[in-house]
């Protein structure tokens, strides 16, 4: 994390904690160009603060994480989507370049940092609340109908020919870095291991279709239509400030009912670690990459 420090002299509201809607390119699809290109992309130029783990003000407990749950995952599906471009460039030859595998080192990271931060909704809230209203969506709601995560699967599983090279080292650490922050969620939200599709395994309809996907960006109030690049940096850039008002108000871990909840612990692994404090640091890295990358439109 940066050495900056946050001014505690200024006196700080607490962020309003709205979700935005998100608007995406339609899967396969490029993105439309722009008048200014060159210009709209640009990420603020703001230093990085820093942020207290565990939270001293009190939370409005249904609100904030109902907040980390979907913004969380709206970081993420736009850090999916900036990786597709390098896939889809990449499918079966040597392998990105060495900025390229840069962008998809600091955007796995960046979405296992999101991982942490949505995360931190304490267990019983998650069950009683967004559990609940998955549900609600859908008795089978998964993770795996997330469209956009469908193009970059197989770099998370190792799969993509070029994987096995040594330039893709750092790529590799981040991945494996992503399983294990990825595993160790999902054994602290759900320990008895059953997931909402695991418990309807069997049930009609369980299989992914473009209906569950339409299901799955309607919870996370996604909106497919042509998007630039431009909006799309733009829309990572005030989700990346907002986070950074939560994270200096609430601290990673909230103040919930005079007790925090924290995901990772002393006696977790050191691979997340340096994760707790750096959300806001990969996150700026991974805005500035996919700002600077302005990639050639890329289809399936």
């Amino acid at each position: 994390m940066s050495n900056r420090t946050v001014d505690d002299s200024a006196e700080q509201l607490p962020p309003p904690l709205q979700p935005h809607v998100l608007f995406m390119p339609p899967l396969g699809d490029g993105f439309e160009s722009s008048s200014d290109e060159a210009h709209e992309t640009e990420v603020a130029d703001r230093d990085v603060p820093e942020y207290s783990l565990f939270g001293t003000e009190p939370v409005e407990e249904e609100r904030l994480f109902w907040y980390r749950w979907i913004a969380g995952h709206q970081v993420s599906f736009l850090l999916w989507r900036a990786m597709c471009d390098v896939v889809w460039h990449h499918p079966e030859d040597d392998g990105p370049g060495e900025r390229e595998l840069e962008l998809l080192s600091t955007c796995v990271d960046g979405y296992s940092a999101m991982l942490l931060y949505s995360s931190t909704v304490p267990r019983e809230h998650y069950h009683a609340d967004i559990r609940t209203r998955m549900a609600l969506q859908h008795p089978a709601f998964s993770g795996t109908w997330a469209p956009d995560y469908r193009p970059v699967r197989r770099l998370f599983r190792g799969k993509m020919p070029w994987q096995a090279d040594p330039s893709c080292a750092a790529l590799d650490e981040a991945v494996t870095r992503n399983g294990i922050t990825h595993s160790h969620i999902a054994d602290h939200l759900v320990p008895d291991g059953h997931s909402l599709l695991q418990q309807s395994a069997g049930a009609p309809g369980v299989s992914v279709s473009r209906e569950k996907e339409d299901l799955y960006d309607n919870f996370f109030l996604t909106v497919r239509r042509p998007v630039s690049h431009a909006e799309f940096v733009a829309q990572l850039d005030s989700r990346i400030a907002d986070l950074t008002d939560d994270l200096q108000h609430n601290g990673l871990y909230p103040n919930v009912d005079g007790q925090h909840h924290p995901v990772v612990s002393n006696q977790s692994g050191e691979v997340m670690r340096p994760l707790l404090t750096g959300v806001l640091d990969v996150l700026d890295r991974a805005a500035r990459l996919v700002s600077d990358m302005r990639l050639e439109e890329a289809h399936r």
